[in-house]
């Protein structure tokens, strides 16, 4: 499965979602605190004339239900992709078990070196409250150590966005 996801502000993704809303695929509009994004789940290419395109690489649950979107951007080098996504095809946190997670998606770049891995939440605060469960802790226990990914993989700092879901068009 193919995502594609346009920035901008609101009003202009709105636009967006208007003019392609009839195409094949599921669209997301998505609310942050600095910026908007308009996400097209499709199996085809991006309408979008701007942005990122990612392949879901791991899929459980989606957005149904969802009301809070944490995406965790991790800029991997080309050579540290095989180890990076074995990690994650073998991760330890089934973060999508947890109570209030609606789904996680691991999305590989098509077009940059920045993977996402997007988990959904009914609420914000059920996001919150994995952050504070032995779950989270288990899940990030080797970060920084020798049984963690080595350092060398990565091109910069990860870091993390949030966003409300504020319109689901789905088909």
């Amino acid at each position: 499965m193919n995502y594609h996801i346009a920035y901008g502000t609101e009003d202009f993704l709105e636009s967006l979602l208007e003019k392609y809303k009839n195409e094949e695929g599921n669209f997301y509009l998505l609310e942050g605190p600095e910026d908007s994004i308009l996400i097209h789940r499709t199996t085809g290419e991006s309408l979008f004339e701007s942005g990122h395109s990612y392949e879901a690489i791991e899929e459980s649950g989606g957005f149904d239900g969802a009301n809070f979107v944490v995406f965790n951007n991790i800029p991997v080098s080309s050579e540290g992709r095989p180890v990076f996504e074995d990690r994650f095809k073998q991760r330890a946190g089934l973060v999508e078990n947890e109570p209030g997670c609606a789904g996680i998606i691991i999305m590989r770049p098509k077009d940059t070196e920045t993977y996402i891995v997007s988990s959904m939440w009914h609420e914000e605060k059920d996001f919150e409250a994995w952050k504070e469960s032995s779950s989270y802790e288990k899940a990030h226990k080797d970060r920084g150590t020798r049984e963690g990914l080595p350092q060398t993989i990565f091109t910069g700092k990860p870091y993390i966005k949030s966003f409300h879901v504020q319109q689901i068009v789905e088909k």
